[in-house]
């Protein structure tokens, strides 16, 4: 990509992504129970499937950012800059996800 700023969005983009499929792999059930219609607890199948998904999302979201590197031939320490970027995201990802779970645990409350 000629455009840095433009790469930096993509490449922080990406590093977004992989954090959060790490996070997911780390706190499963907050993320399983978007996929799920029952609460937890959840059984070990369930749970070694999703975990299996989201090391499946790490690993091509880190082939990504090595194709990303690849191409472009830029030195490594210019993706610091992508930094700011994939901490935007996380922000603004972290807050939708507290939103819903608010909205959940607020419409539980009326049930």
């Amino acid at each position: 990509m000629r455009d840095l700023t433009l790469g930096n969005m993509n490449f922080g983009f990406a590093l977004f992504a992989v954090a959060v499929c790490i996070w997911a792999s780390i706190d499963y059930n907050r993320f399983i129970k978007f996929w799920m219609l029952r609460p937890a607890p959840y059984t070990q199948r369930v749970k070694v499937v999703f975990r299996f998904l989201f090391l499946a999302c790490v690993i091509g979201g880190l082939w990504r950012l090595v194709e990303i590197g690849k191409t472009t031939g830029r030195p490594a320490l210019s993706y610091l800059r992508a930094l700011p970027f994939a901490a935007a995201w996380f922000v603004v990802f972290f807050l939708m996800l507290r939103i819903v779970e608010w909205m959940a645990r607020k419409r539980s409350m009326k049930q």
